[in-house]
């Protein structure tokens, strides 16, 4: 089964595992929408439309039918009162169970139970899809002997990992309640949508574990097996609040192809993805934006993907952290395979024997043009200067010609040379003659004075 991110709140319920995706405080989207900083999907009940994504360790009628008692109605006959294997629709059975399901980003969880409360439990997160738990909150009727490791009840940090006991009384016998926050309204927040608090609401499995029964005592004092059919775990109504996970990067989630919104009100798992990223979750930068390092929107810095500079010679391009930070972090964009002839990271260059064609835009298919380059006058292959660079005396399109020889193609022999020949090393020879005609000139010129 595909596992999405969201956002949630959550009340409780042996060990019920809930699969999901992601969990965030209802914060609303900034005024600006997404143009400007990060932006949130709308909360709902995550649980809707997921009943076949929760598990449970242990469940009452599962090999056989068992009868069970209700502490507050125990007039009744134990006959009437019978847990067994039932089949049932998941997807239009209306009673609370099949809300009883996660993937998400939390904020809340509510837990309402038909029996009494637990005496002991934990809520823990995955981020990593079960492989590894971490707790959210410890409940216990007694902290300080049932976890005495964990602290009491006292938040001085959001992250804080503490016990209440508030919701682990043996009344009231049924319609008991857990509720739980994962932002805590006590604890003043400074910036929601800073990236710790992002962490703390991103779940991929919710898990609410269940580690110790209220009982009246009499389980103490009669070993009778009868005595204990009255204990156990009932949820009437588990809800966890939250949202897909985008990032900070999405405004609304849509369904996730394969998977059908199978009820009114059903939070869907995949982000309609802004700021040029991409994914289930916009947990990377779209094709050829990849400039700048994908990062998580903040309030006011929305982290938009910016898109790679190849000047239309390139489909593809990567980030390189190097690039970045020898550009000194402004861009780090490389482009894959250059065409028509161009090279660099930019595409900004020409090949060998290549040279850019002044009279053509950067990003026309036929600016790098083939050195033209006489092969009788030149050297080096037919090499020509790629580029104009003044400064350093490189003129687009000029060949390296021989030490006598001149032009741009290297095709024309230095005055007071002659004979361009393939053969001479130097390209042409010296005019003699020309050089005594200029001796003798210069001899006339000396008699005179």
């Amino acid at each position: 089964m595909r596992s999405f991110s969201f956002i949630c709140f959550v009340s409780m319920a042996t060990a019920l595992m809930m699969s999901s995706s992601w969990a965030e405080p209802e914060f609303p989207s900034a005024p600006h929408g997404c143009s400007d900083g990060s932006c949130y999907p709308a909360t709902g009940n995550l649980l809707i439309g997921r009943a076949v994504n929760l598990s449970a360790s242990s469940t009452c009628g599962l090999a056989t039918p068992q009868s069970y008692c209700i502490v507050s109605h125990l007039q009744l006959s134990w006959e009437n009162l019978i847990c067994k294997r039932d089949s049932y629709d998941v997807l239009n059975n209306r009673r609370a169970d099949r809300k009883q399901t996660t993937q998400w980003r939390v904020n809340n969880r509510n837990l309402h139970l038909s029996t009494f409360r637990p005496a002991a439990m934990i809520i823990e997160r995955s981020a990593d899809f079960g492989r590894t738990w971490r707790p959210y909150r410890y409940f216990a009727q007694n902290c300080s002997r049932t976890f005495p490791v964990v602290q009491p009840v006292g938040l001085r940090h959001i992250n804080d990992v503490v016990c209440e006991e508030r919701y682990s009384d043996i009344e009231p016998s049924t319609d008991g309640e857990v509720i739980y926050k994962v932002l805590d309204p006590a604890i003043h927040v400074k910036d929601p949508y800073s990236l710790d608090i992002q962490e703390l609401l991103r779940i991929t499995n919710l898990r609410i574990n269940l580690t110790k029964l209220n009982t009246l005592g009499d389980d103490l004092l009669d070993r009778r097996s009868d005595v204990l059919q009255k204990y156990y775990y009932a949820i009437k109504e588990l809800v966890v609040r939250g949202s897909c996970f985008c990032y900070g990067h999405a405004s609304e989630c849509a369904p996730v192809p394969g998977i059908s919104a199978r009820e009114q009100g059903m939070i869907h798992g995949r982000c309609v993805c802004k700021h040029n990223t991409e994914g289930l979750n916009c947990e990377r930068c779209r094709d050829f934006h990849h400039d700048l390092p994908w990062s998580p929107a903040e309030a006011h810095d929305p982290h938009t993907c910016r898109e790679c500079e190849c000047h239309g010679h390139a489909s593809s391009c990567h980030f390189d952290m190097a690039v970045y930070l020898a550009t000194g972090n402004s861009s780090g964009g490389v482009c894959d395979q250059c065409l028509h002839n161009t090279m660099g990271r930019k595409c900004e260059s020409c090949r060998p024997f290549y040279y850019k064609d002044p009279q053509r835009d950067l990003r026309d298919p036929q600016v790098c043009a083939p050195c033209d380059c006489d092969p009788v006058g030149s050297v080096e292959g037919g090499v020509c200067d790629g580029h104009t660079d003044l400064d350093s005396g490189q003129i687009s399109g000029q060949c390296r010609c021989k030490t006598n020889v001149r032009g741009l193609r290297c095709d024309d022999c230095k005055e007071g040379f002659y004979g361009l020949s393939l053969s001479d090393p130097q390209g042409c020879q010296r005019d003699e003659s020309q050089r005594e005609s200029t001796a003798a000139h210069s001899g006339r010129a000396s008699g005179r004075n």
